[in-house]
């Protein structure tokens, strides 16, 4: 399953540093979220626009993940000739990774 089946995401930046928050669709779901998105997978994924350090806040009791991402590519919005410099593309890059998690395993912590 991708991650955007049971979350979403949302993106900012700072200079060369993106945040990017991943909410589950369901309270229910956020020890998935735990378990699944490890700062080295998440750099993994980014590697291509991140350059630097990913560092994971774990927010349970809003049951969020807060990822800061250091060294992303281009710069900064106010020097980056990237297309996307504000990195918001991140997030929807993030949502499309493959996770290790069921559809069935998440029915049954909700249900």
């Amino acid at each position: 399953m991708r991650l955007h089946e049971i979350a979403y995401c949302r993106a900012g930046d700072k200079g060369t540093v993106a945040t990017l928050t991943v909410v589950p669709h369901d309270d229910a779901g956020y020890d998935d979220l735990v378990a699944a998105l490890t700062p080295d997978r998440v750099r993994a994924a980014l590697d291509r626009w991140v350059g630097g350090e990913v560092i994971r806040h774990e927010l349970p009791l809003v049951c969020c993940l807060q990822f800061v991402c250091t060294g992303v590519r281009g710069g900064g919005v106010t020097v980056s000739a990237e297309l996307d410099t504000h990195g918001k593309s991140l997030s929807s890059r993030l949502l499309d990774l493959e996770i290790g998690v069921d559809h069935s395993d998440i029915s049954r912590s909700i249900g």
